[in-house]
């Protein structure tokens, strides 16, 4: 894929504050559908927990692997062990993620939502200094940068998107403000006053924040080049600051559930740029044009490694709630389940238009399909899995 080399909180006493208060637990509110302006939904449906079939799967050659340091051609580094060392203090990336986890609790892992569920899910979305505010910013580092000419002179280098007519001539680059944030946005709003169907807003609430997770963690991974401590934010946007056997939380909760050979790659990827961070020194390098050419080519390395397998963890999201589709316990949620196959289908279009465009136009079109068949489900993941492999 191409690289582009240029990147207080929630505690858990609000955590058992809102679980504990959960309007559908709550007799005066009553169960979803029941309450004053509740519409009646059923319940959400889980992804589907077929097997995937990951015989197959290896690391490429240039891949590094803290598991065999051995095998790989890295210098011994801090990484070597296998476990995450922070760079600095604990991130305050961690409390989002664990107030998406709060959300995920409220809206989409236990029974439809209600109103207040929604209205209690955005105190946790929109907590100071919290997930909505980084949403608002995140810029996807998959894309060309906003060129230079075009900066806005009051703001640093990488929050451009900040500028209205920035994030509107560069939508792609400025995908939290431009996409993300609308669409959770919108489904918060939908769902705090009862309209639709409250399995759908919440899917497309997960659906955003799984995108922003897979772009943060990206982007965080880039900017540590410069920034050091964003390598920490890369390793705790993926699974709220736990290590790769750990408990870990929100995008790698569902990687690993379903494909603990995509979640190990993940980390790994990690790893390799917390690895490059610890040979070549932001004292003595502090920006990527500062490395020396083997420098710049080992952090390209760690960073593709890092890519390659946050795309098929994205995919993993997606393939399995396409199989859920023809489950029936996904019976009554079924345009939610495709609700988020829409939005993360659409989030993925870019890395498989980059491998394969015929591919890319096929998924599409299933995608935009309102009642798909077997037969189209099965096509999907066939796709997805031939264009994005396990690693």
């Amino acid at each position: 894929m191409t690289i582009h080399p240029h990147r207080a909180l929630c505690t858990l006493t609000l955590f058992a504050t809102l679980v504990a208060c959960r309007a559908g637990d709550d007799p005066l509110d009553g169960d979803a559908g029941d309450g004053d302006g509740d519409v009646a939904a059923g319940d959400p449906c889980d992804p589907a927990d077929d097997p995937i079939d990951e015989s197959a799967c290896g690391p490429l050659d240039t891949d590094y692997l803290p598991a065999d340091s051995d095998a790989d051609t890295y210098p011994a580094c801090i990484s070597d062990g296998g476990v995450y060392e922070l760079v600095s203090d604990p991130p305050g990336s961690i409390a989002r993620i664990e107030a998406a986890e709060e959300i995920a609790e409220l809206l989409w892992r236990n029974d439809a939502p209600t109103r207040e569920d929604f209205t209690m899910a955005r105190a946790a979305y929109e907590f100071d200094q919290g997930l909505g505010s980084r949403v608002e910013r995140r810029e996807d580092l998959h894309y060309p940068e906003i060129p230079e000419a075009e900066w806005d002179p009051g703001l640093d280098p990488d929050k451009q998107c900040a500028n209205t007519q920035n994030a509107e001539n560069h939508p792609d680059r400025c995908a939290g403000p431009v996409k993300i944030r609308p669409l959770i946005n919108d489904a918060f709003i939908a769902g705090m006053s009862g309209e639709g169907d409250p399995n759908v807003h919440a899917a497309r609430i997960e659906a955003g924040i799984v995108w922003f997770s897979y772009i943060s963690v990206y982007k965080e991974a880039f900017t540590c080049v410069a920034t050091p401590k964003d390598c920490d934010s890369a390793w705790a946007y993926y699974g709220g600051g736990a290590q790769a056997d750990g408990d870990v939380i929100g995008f790698a909760r569902f990687v690993r559930d379903y494909s603990p050979t995509a979640h190990q790659r993940i980390f790994d990827g990690i790893l390799a740029v917390r690895c490059f961070r610890d040979l070549y020194s932001a004292d003595d390098y502090p920006t990527y044009a500062d490395l020396p050419a083997e420098g710049q080519a080992l952090f390209d390395r760690a960073w593709e490694q890092l890519d390659d397998a946050l795309a098929r963890g994205f995919t993993v999201a997606l393939r399995q709630h396409l199989l859920a589709h023809d489950d029936e316990q996904c019976s009554e949620a079924l345009e939610a389940n495709w609700a988020f196959v829409q939005v993360v289908g659409e989030a993925l279009d870019r890395e498989v238009r980059e491998r394969d465009a015929d591919a890319a136009d096929e998924l599409a079109t299933i995608y935009a399909l309102s009642e798909p068949s077997t037969a189209d489900i099965e096509r999907a993941v066939e796709l997805l899995d031939m264009v994005i492999p396990c690693g």
